[in-house]
């Protein structure tokens, strides 16, 4: 058997800012993703709290509405 294949520890400042290239790279795309499942879960709270808002305001208007049919008046 050979000898295993030397690797040279040290890199040059090109192939350093290569390597640092592609590690931000990485970083904006993995920040751009989390960017983007944080924009759509808040839009789904949202989304949530106004369909939440209108369901409630739609219960008081009944509720009105249903005291208003009693015909009881002050």
């Amino acid at each position: 058997m050979g000898a295993p294949p030397q690797n040279n520890a040290k890199s040059t400042p090109a192939q350093f800012r290569s390597k640092l290239g592609t590690y931000l790279t990485g970083v904006a795309i993995g920040f751009t993703f989390l960017g983007t499942v944080y924009y759509f879960k808040a839009q789904a709270v949202k989304r949530d709290q106004e369909q939440r808002a209108a369901a409630q305001e739609q219960q008081q208007q009944q509720q009105e509405a249903g005291s208003d049919q009693t015909g009881a008046h002050p």
